[in-house]
């Protein structure tokens, strides 16, 4: 066990009231809905996914575009590394990247809001957004745990999804919202507005540094049609995270995974417009650019 497995332990036998936030890639590890029993057996008292703070995203990116027209270009900015290596690699880029909230930052902002007294730990795919973006807000996320610290943590704890199999296990969610398809390549830019604003060939989708690098190349020298910039560091999105157990599966069984949890919920769940105004209200999106 690690650090980070050892604080997540700790804080779940000494805080009764902690909320883990799941990323939507969780799917091609963990089997919903047996994984929201499983946290709660593990000593959450609530589970969320991102798929509010993925709306917001959503939606403060189109109020950004809207309100800034002549602005050449919008870089994406969800992803920590992508953020990291623009600031560091292409800094004269830095103004392009969109100022405002990750769906990670965006739901633990919500989350603070609308339960003051919770820690909010956050489940993700990759370090990423435990050592480049998590650590900007310490106020906001106490913690941040991988999908392999977390397969690790349920098989010592003797928590298996074959015991949460006789009835569904609802997420403590504000909504339940096509946004998870985020974490595939392409997924912001399919879900948001951005088609509203810009021809289809002004949109750019790639993941992967090698094919980033010539996009952000082609920016600098202003040698490019794309105005909007929908890029991610991992092959494939989100769904290519490095501390994803189940990372040899091929990408197209992934995605396949994380659409078909998608439709299922729409399916089962309606169009998944509960959320609430009051849920957001007064809530700073900007990030920490």
């Amino acid at each position: 066990m690690n650090e980070y497995q050892n604080k997540l332990l700790e804080m779940l036998s000494a805080e009764p009231k902690v909320i883990a936030m799941l990323a939507p890639s969780f799917v091609i590890d963990f089997p919903h809905p047996q994984t929201v029993g499983m946290l709660k057996k593990l000593g959450f008292e609530k589970v969320t996914e991102l798929t509010f703070g993925a709306r917001m995203t959503n939606y403060w990116y189109k109020e950004y575009i809207e309100q800034n027209p002549d602005q050449k270009y919008f870089i994406a900015s969800p992803c920590p590394i992508i953020v990291d290596f623009v600031e560091k690699q292409y800094p004269e880029l830095k103004e392009y990247l969109i100022p405002y909230a990750s769906p990670m930052l965006a739901m633990s902002k919500i989350c603070k809001k609308n339960y003051p007294d919770y820690k909010i730990v956050f489940i993700s795919p990759c370090q990423a957004k435990r050592v480049l973006e998590a650590v900007k807000y310490p106020e906001l996320i106490n913690l941040v745990i991988t999908f392999k610290e977390l397969g690790e943590i349920l098989e010592n704890q003797g928590i298996k999804a074959e015991d949460f199999t006789e009835s569904e296990y609802p997420f403590d969610s504000f909504i339940t919202e096509r946004t998870k398809i985020y974490p595939i390549s392409g997924g912001l830019a399919q879900t948001s507005h951005v088609q509203n604003f810009f021809k289809p060939e002004e949109i750019c989708v790639a993941d992967e540094i090698k094919n980033i690098q010539p996009v952000l190349e082609d920016i600098k020298n202003s040698a490019t049609p794309y105005r909007f910039i929908d890029i991610l560091n991992c092959p494939g999105g989100c769904v290519g995270g490095p501390d994803i157990k189940n990372r040899d599966l091929p990408l197209a069984e992934k995605d396949k995974l994380v659409i078909d949890y998608r439709n299922k919920s729409i399916k089962d769940y309606g169009d998944g417009r509960e959320g609430k105004k009051e849920f957001v209200l007064d809530i700073d999106f900007h990030s920490k650019l």
